[in-house]
């Protein structure tokens, strides 16, 4: 695990130095987690990028499921220092750690690893970005499993963010999910 703070753009390679010549880009629409099924309307996550004016906070390397358990209480420790409580007493942070967790989980178990996590702050929305090196597979929604079969992660994400989406680009997918907050002040 990593306590990175510095961010990079999703557009440019961690810190490295871009290669002179253009990396192949990924094709403008990628199959399906299971590429033998065809993707069902309504079964696609929706293929955008969050807004630009998001503040970067903490970045999270990922090698090994392990790690995971770290994360959630790193995020959570970070939320508290960040993200004001709400007046109604919504589990903004709960729900952030739970949905990064679901994310993070599929990047590390259907991804190429390493995976990144990063949280952002715009002063009215907390972005988590979870990114992995897989190019080949877009994300798909669940459907038609029994309760416990398991893959309900973007779902999830879903129901308890504000929006979810997600992109590609030469350095790999980046899933994205935004929560309604504010930051401490």
């Amino acid at each position: 695990m990593s306590d990175e703070y510095r961010f990079t753009s999703p557009d440019a390679a961690d810190g490295m130095r871009l290669p002179s010549t253009p990396a192949p880009l990924p094709p403008p629409a990628l199959p399906p987690d299971d590429a033998l099924t065809p993707a069902a309307a309504g079964r696609s996550l929706p293929a955008t990028r969050p807004g630009a004016d998001f503040v970067p906070v903490r970045r999270w390397v990922l090698e090994h499921p392990v790690e995971l358990r770290a994360l959630r209480s790193d995020l959570r420790d970070q939320l508290t220092a960040s993200v004001a409580p709400s007046d109604d007493g919504d589990g903004v942070p709960d729900d952030v750690v739970l949905v990064t967790s679901e994310l993070a989980t599929n990047a590390l178990a259907h991804g190429r690893t390493p995976a990144q996590v990063q949280l952002l702050l715009d002063g009215h929305e907390v972005l988590v970005v979870v990114s992995d090196g897989d190019t080949t597979h877009a994300p798909v929604l669940a459907s038609d499993r029994e309760a416990g079969e398991g893959g309900f992660g973007l779902q999830i994400a879903r129901r308890l963010s504000s929006d979810v989406g997600w992109w590609a680009d030469a350095s790999g997918k980046h899933v994205w999910a935004t929560f309604a907050a504010r930051p401490t002040t």
